[in-house]
């Protein structure tokens, strides 16, 4: 069951963060993102110049290729962000890190998801429970490779709302994309929406 998405009686759907929901900042500072994820430090938006996030996430970072020799998604995110490094060349998330933090929204700088943009990356973030991702920017396969998962993407200013309390509309977060793409993202991802377009339950506008 989804954290963040409220259905009203009207059939209007909105993303709220549930009280006690825990965003995970991606720092240059590798010792604030360790701190974070042990529960010794709790950030918001407003606590973050954007330029300190990282940029240029790199796919190998999330899912480095040994991690990708796993099969099931729920296995790929036991070792989410092993390629994270640190200074000493010691992980910076170890083995079920990012999956027993609880988070459920993730932040990071520019261009997140280059380099070969594998979908093990987003699988790894999904799986660990993370059901928003927030960046400056992303990279267009990473992008797409999100959106297939049905994991909904959004910028600062939509986190410092939440933040604050505020329920915002899914159509938000859908609105920048076709029809086809949106209403994938609304059902939570490729599958989903097949299976209910096939079953009749979705309906899309012809182009």
């Amino acid at each position: 069951m989804s954290q963040l998405h409220v259905t009203h009686a009207d059939g209007s759907r909105a993303i709220r963060l549930p009280d006690g929901a825990k965003v995970l900042y991606l720092t240059k500072d590798l010792e604030l993102i360790k701190q974070q994820l042990a529960g010794e430090l709790v950030l918001r938006m407003g606590d973050v110049d954007p330029a300190d996030l990282l940029d240029d996430i790199n796919t190998d970072v999330m899912t480095p290729a040994w991690v990708c020799f796993r099969h099931r998604p729920e296995d790929i995110a036991l070792d989410a962000y092993a390629g994270l490094l640190d200074e000493s060349g010691e992980r910076v998330f170890g083995t079920r890190a990012l999956m027993d933090g609880g988070f459920t929204v993730i932040v990071s700088g520019q261009r997140k998801g280059t380099g070969s943009s594998r979908e093990t990356a987003p699988q790894c973030e999904k799986w660990s429970g993370i059901e928003l991702v927030i960046a400056s920017s992303f990279a267009p396969i990473h992008r797409r490779n999100n959106i297939n998962l049905g994991q909904l993407m959004g910028d600062y200013a939509q986190l410092a709302r939440l933040e604050a309390g505020e329920e915002i509309a899914l159509e938000e977060f859908t609105k920048s994309f076709d029809p086809v793409t949106a209403a994938m993202l609304a059902a939570g991802g490729l599958f989903a929406f097949n299976k209910g377009y096939e079953a009749g339950e979705l309906h899309v506008p012809a182009p």
